[in-house]
């Protein structure tokens, strides 16, 4: 089935409530939600993404995205679209991930991250990560960042952020977590693996290609934005260069 859009989607998708998630860089900002099961296609013109390389995260009872560059992160009801609540965050925050029940922001202005209670949405803390950190994900006890200003890699516990060079900066990447890895892609390195126990970057794929990815039970999804591709890796094959 293919659902039209009113406008381009651009900041990310989100799964919650049998519905996909689409922030619209349409003007001014919207939020789409298409139904899982019959693809009919509801926009939310109250409610829209801060930015084009924004993100959006779902949590038990509410739909979360930063709605302006002044840090704005909105808790929206998944069935009116009406906001619940906002929290003002850090200006240049951007990208939220629902992890243990905690929103988590990354500040592309900055070099930090803010925890924020879903339950409640007070704020429980702001802790430092590489520079410009924009892609977050959530896996193996921690939470993740891609910094786009340096390149590299933080790691967020109970314990300090730790950081791992990956030597790929610069616009745009992804990242997630899987099978005790962590893997990013960025333009001219569509792949990287990081050990998420040891934090040793364990390999790299070099070359045209890279931006964005997602990693199921049995391959790793990558596309390629400026070649208008997407490629299937079997995640076995993966691993077995990854693995020491």
């Amino acid at each position: 089935k293919t659902v039209e859009l009113p406008g381009e989607p651009c900041a990310g998708l989100a799964v919650g409530f049998g519905s996909l998630w689409v922030p619209l860089c349409t003007q001014p900002p919207s939020l789409a939600r298409i139904d899982s099961k019959t693809g009919k296609l509801k926009v939310f013109g109250q409610v829209g993404p801060a930015a084009e390389e924004g993100g959006i995260a779902v949590s038990a009872d509410s739909v979360w995205m930063v709605t302006d560059k002044e840090g704005t992160l909105a808790r929206i009801d998944p069935e009116s679209g009406e906001l619940k609540q906002t929290v003002k965050l850090p200006a240049g925050s951007f990208n939220p991930v629902h992890a243990s029940g905690k929103i988590w922001v990354t500040r592309f202005e900055g070099a930090e991250i803010t925890k924020v209670d879903a339950a409640t949405g007070a704020i429980e803390g702001t802790y430092k990560t590489g520079p410009s950190p924009r892609f977050l994900a959530a896996g193996e006890g921690a939470v993740w960042t891609l910094n786009q200003g340096d390149g590299s890699l933080t790691q967020l516990t109970e314990r300090d952020p730790k950081n791992v060079a990956l030597g790929t900066p610069g616009k745009g990447g992804d990242i997630a977590v899987k099978a005790g890895f962590v893997w990013t892609t960025m333009f001219k390195t569509p792949l990287s693996c990081v050990d998420a126990k040891t934090l040793k970057l364990r390999a790299q794929w070099t070359g045209p290609g890279g931006d964005s990815l997602g990693v199921s039970e049995d391959a790793i999804w990558l596309t390629d934005y400026r070649g208008g591709t997407v490629s299937r890796l079997p995640l076995a094959k993966a691993l077995e260069r990854c693995r020491p």
